[in-house]
């Protein structure tokens, strides 16, 4: 039989205990915890009801104690890169490709399953966008999560194939969610489905729910949609702009077109170099996924496509997930096996090749992901360990080897403040200490030279923020050159400008307007870096500085001289040498 739940007073109780401590952690409100409900009929109380006996005791006149906050935050890694992401799914609906790999759930948008957890969450609500929204901001929040700005994540494979009148209400519902969170109950004009909210003239149109974003107390300051190579054409790529978007994830899998035509992909290496070319021409962050040991690749061939996504200048994505294949039930993948004719890489041959490809991933790239989110039970065969990165990164360690990707070095995860470590602990820092510099790295990229500009420590351990400048070749020949013309045709402010394709400070998120003398986050990162990226425009002779900005963020950009024009955040670089 269950245990009841404890009184609120008990959880109250717990946390007084702790408040005298200057630095509480978790585990000193775990044991006093223990001590108050040892012999009692009751469970631990929840991360939720000592949000709520917290919340309560500031209201009885106790003083906020911020570092007892941090000890109750639970999942810190959530908001830890300074945003709080929230990921929506978009409706099942038939995926152009036919890979062999996807699991194929009916009720499901293709390659996903209904026990992964952001789908569970969107078939609970049916898919509708504006709950998904609503629903996610809230219980980060109450967790104790800072969700004010927010990176929008659509999932549900091939964003480019739903219909285009779908897109434009899906889009509009999420900002509407952000734009009315305060709202309880939620205002009924947002209500009801795609029909009832087309024939109520979408309440205001998407121009005008991206508008409201602009200063809403909850701010889409990132969006993200994924699709396939194939279905990045010019005039898709000016859509996503009118759209708000910022970032494209792509399917990429393998850069080898033998093994992409045995799983059937249905794409080639030409469609991802000219996808590449068209994204970072309007200047979208670019993130690709990666699927080593997949039917036909050797682990040499896997290597071989890594080595060329970083060393081609073709490729060069800002982001990669690595995806390892496994067999999921129902998949075409899964007869294969049973037949004989695919095994999965697994154990340590996959462990092996994964160590080597996360030793090539360069300092300006970031790896969110290592394996996918699938429920191991979910899983035929392959990969089941679900925390293949951290025993990868304790091997490597052991190895002398490490991945230096911006996820493995930013802030929040390697420096904390003094309150949450000694300075004496491996991998911690106070960050008000922390002497700093900017860092350059320069790369070609489809089209361009790419200039990578990070604050970091001086031995380079932690990153506080970085900016990624595009300084666009007028000469170049491309793949996607008519394409590009295209893109220049719809957005004349690019012609002639350099553009920052990415603005970033890392730390714990803090809500728009607060202050944290221990927080890595608002302590001007983000002007010194935009000013250093202008300071190397002016000086390459580029006329204007175009920012590819999220909805949210352009209220920032404002004050720093920009003005909004053709979706973008502008400003005029006069040609005196800085």
């Amino acid at each position: 039989m269950p245990q009841p739940a404890p009184p609120l007073h008990i959880a109250k109780t717990i946390l007084e205990k702790v408040w005298f401590l200057d630095c509480p952690t978790r585990r000193d409100v775990a044991r006093t915890a223990r001590l108050l409900i040892k012999g009692t009929p009751f469970r631990f109380p929840l991360s939720t009801e000592y949000w709520d006996a917290y919340r309560e005791l500031l209201a009885q006149g106790q003083p906020r104690h911020e570092n007892l906050e941090t000890a109750l935050r639970v999942k810190d890694v959530r908001t830890d890169s300074g945003v709080a992401p929230i990921t929506v799914l978009t409706k099942p609906w038939p995926c152009p490709g036919r890979c062999v790999y996807c699991p194929t759930e009916a009720r499901m948008p293709k390659s996903y399953i209904s026990s992964e957890p952001a789908a569970a969450r969107a078939l609970s609500l049916k898919f509708d966008p504006y709950d998904q929204v609503r629903q996610r901001v809230l219980t980060l929040e109450r967790h104790g999560h800072k969700a004010d700005k927010i990176e929008l994540i659509v999932k549900g494979g091939t964003w480019s194939a739903y219909d285009k009148e779908y897109r434009e209400w899906f889009t509009q519902r999420c900002f509407e969610a952000a734009n009315g969170i305060t709202e309880n109950p939620p205002n009924p004009l947002y209500q009801g489905d795609l029909n009832s909210s087309l024939a109520k003239g979408m309440a205001g149109g998407i121009s005008e729910a991206l508008k409201a974003n602009e200063t809403a107390s909850h701010r889409i300051i990132g969006f993200t949609i994924e699709t396939r190579p194939d279905w990045v054409t010019p005039e898709e790529t000016i859509h996503l702009r009118k759209l708000g978007v910022t970032r494209v994830e792509l399917g990429l899998q393998i850069i080898n077109d033998r093994v992409l035509g045995l799983t059937k992909r249905g794409t080639t290496v030409d469609d991802a170099t000219r996808a590449i070319a068209l994204l970072k021409a309007a200047g979208f962050k670019v993130d690709v996924h990666i699927l080593p040991g997949q039917p036909g690749a050797t682990p040499e061939d896997d290597l071989e496509s890594f080595r060329l996504l970083f060393g081609d200048p073709r490729f060069r994505p800002d982001m990669v997930k690595l995806y390892p294949c496994v067999v999921m039930p129902g998949s075409e993948l899964e007869e294969w096996m049973r037949r004989g004719e695919y095994a999965p890489l697994q154990g340590d041959e996959l462990k092996e090749l994964l160590m080597k490809m996360l030793a090539m991933v360069p300092r300006y790239c970031r790896v969110p992901r290592v394996v996918r989110d699938f429920p191991t039970q979910d899983i035929a065969a392959g990969n089941k360990e679900s925390n293949l990165r951290e025993d990868l990164e304790s091997e490597m360690k052991r190895r002398g080897t490490a991945c230096v990707c911006l996820r493995c070095r930013e802030v929040g995860h390697v420096v904390k403040p003094s309150s949450q470590g000694r300075d004496d602990e491996p991998g911690t820092c106070d960050v008000r200490r922390a002497t700093t510099r900017i860092f350059e790295e320069r790369y070609e990229n489809a089209g361009g030279v790419e200039v990578f500009l990070s604050v970091e420590d001086d031995e380079r351990r932690a990153v506080f923020g970085f900016c990624r400048l595009r300084l666009p070749s007028t000469h170049a020949h491309l793949v996607a050159n008519e394409g590009r013309e295209k893109i220049l045709s719809s957005f004349p402010v690019l012609r002639g400008a350099a553009i920052i394709r990415e603005l970033h400070t890392y730390g714990t998120a803090l809500k728009i307007d607060e202050k944290n003398p221990e927080a890595a986050q608002h302590k001007g990162y983000g002007r010194l870096l935009m000013q250093t990226a202008e300071d190397i425009a002016r000086r390459e002779g580029y006329a204007a500085m175009a920012v590819i900005s999220g909805i949210g963020v352009r209220e920032y950009y404002k004050t720093l001289g920009y003005e909004e024009r053709d979706t973008y955040m502008v400003k005029k670089l006069d040609q005196k040498t800085a």
